[in-house]
């Protein structure tokens, strides 16, 4: 048989030989090696120390990525516009950002050490409870929303989603965001959906009291002339015929009128001044009010604006000729700066000294709701309602603006 040939790979080399007599603390007896070994040994030796040094230089390469990341988790984790806390086993706060500690008010060395429960409203003790005994037991991802009571007894609302690391039974980690801002807007909505559907109704109403008291009043006295006409006697049934058609023809137009005073096609067709001309015109022929219109072009407005500017001009100069004790009135239409303007002035008995406190009634007592009214609407397209004395101190002026961003266009 041949001899098996001893095989190289199992054999230990000479700088392993050296490295288990190093490390065994063994001697190595350098007299024993030929200058070629010890030249391998020095070699191999040289080798491995440059393979140390550049592991010893990746190690350390590690460590600093690894104190960078950790230090841009901690500016991150510091710095997050939403409110970071971790809470122990006891439901007590461990850690917590600076965004937590200033939506808590409470500076964030006073804050760690506090049961988190302490914040939670009485009214929302029970839901927190229970999503939290849920999160321990299933360790599932809770999200929820709920109002916290903080020292000073101001509320805050709150939406948190509240997690369980991995392998930790009792931890959890809450992320906050404050909600107020989207409540109080969402409240805010529904106060103006209300106060539009309660505007609609007084407009329903004041419509309904308009017709009652022009046309209904001359259909009702139509009706008595009819009954009349009845047993009047032939020679008197033509003058008779004659009221009837009158005061027929006379709803009719009271009618028409007050149709196209709610809306105006000059409105829709031609534009807000055209349509301001035209309501001058019927207000002077049913009311006997004159109205001065001032020259301007005509603005290209959206359909929203031009019905709010145009109601607001018929409800004030209806109000100068009920309240204001005088039988004219001028109208002025401009844009200034990001608004459009509309001023209504009359010489009459001007407004209440209650201006800065919000009551627009007229010094008589009278002609204040429906301005009122008209200020709400106004407000809810981002516009104002402003009373005062005229420009020459002399009965009152009241100024409507609505924002530039309502307007389609330029001025033509």
């Amino acid at each position: 048989m041949s001899e098996v040939a001893p095989n190289p790979r199992k054999a230990p080399s000479i700088r392993q030989t050296a490295e288990q007599k190093l490390i065994g603390g063994a001697s190595v007896d350098l007299e024993r090696l030929t200058p070629d070994e010890i030249r391998r040994v020095v070699h191999e030796l040289e080798v491995h120390q440059v393979e140390l040094e550049i592991q010893n230089q990746q190690l350390e390469e590690a460590e600093r990525e690894a104190d960078a990341s950790r230090a841009r988790y901690q500016h991150l984790y510091e710095s997050a516009p939403i409110g970071y806390l971790t809470l122990d086993p006891d439901g007590v706060i461990a850690s917590a950002n600076y965004c937590a500690a200033e939506l808590l008010k409470v500076p964030r060395g006073s804050l760690l050490g506090r049961k988190f429960s302490s914040f939670v409203d009485p009214a929302h003790q029970d839901r927190w409870y229970f999503a939290r005994r849920t999160l321990l037991e299933s360790g599932e991802r809770r999200s929820l929303e709920f109002a916290l009571t903080l020292d000073d007894a101001s509320t805050v609302d709150v939406g948190v989603t509240a997690s369980r690391p991995s392998g930790d039974q009792g931890t959890i980690n809450l992320g906050m965001l404050d909600m107020t801002d989207l409540r109080n807007s969402e409240r805010a909505l529904r106060k103006a959906a209300a106060a539009i559907s309660l505007a609609e109704q007084r407009e329903r109403r004041k419509l309904a009291a308009e017709l009652h008291d022009d046309a209904g009043q001359l259909i009702s006295l139509a009706s008595i002339k009819l009954r009349v006409l009845e047993t009047a006697e032939s020679r008197d049934r033509q003058g008779k015929f004659e009221e009837l058609a009158e005061l027929l023809t006379q709803a009719r137009i009271r009618i028409t009128s007050l149709s196209f005073q709610m809306s105006p096609p000059l409105l829709h067709d031609v534009g807000l001044m055209a349509a301001t001309r035209w309501l001058a015109e019927d207000l002077e022929r049913t009311y006997g009010l004159t109205v001065e219109v001032v020259d301007a072009p005509e603005l290209s407005l959206d359909e929203v604006s031009r019905n709010t500017l145009f109601q607001a001009i018929r409800e004030l100069l209806i109000n100068v000729k009920k309240h204001a004790s005088v039988d004219a009135a001028r109208v002025q239409i401009w844009c200034e700066g990001a608004m459009v303007r509309v001023a209504v002035e009359d010489a009459g008995v001007g407004f209440s000294s209650d201006l800065h406190r919000g009551s627009f009634g007229r010094a008589d007592g009278r002609g204040g709701f429906g301005l009122l009214a008209l200020r709400e609407r106004l407000g809810q397209l981002g516009g104002t309602l402003d009373a005062g004395s005229s420009l020459d101190g002399v009965g009152s002026r009241v100024v409507v603006s609505l924002p530039l961003t309502h307007i389609q266009g330029d001025s033509k």
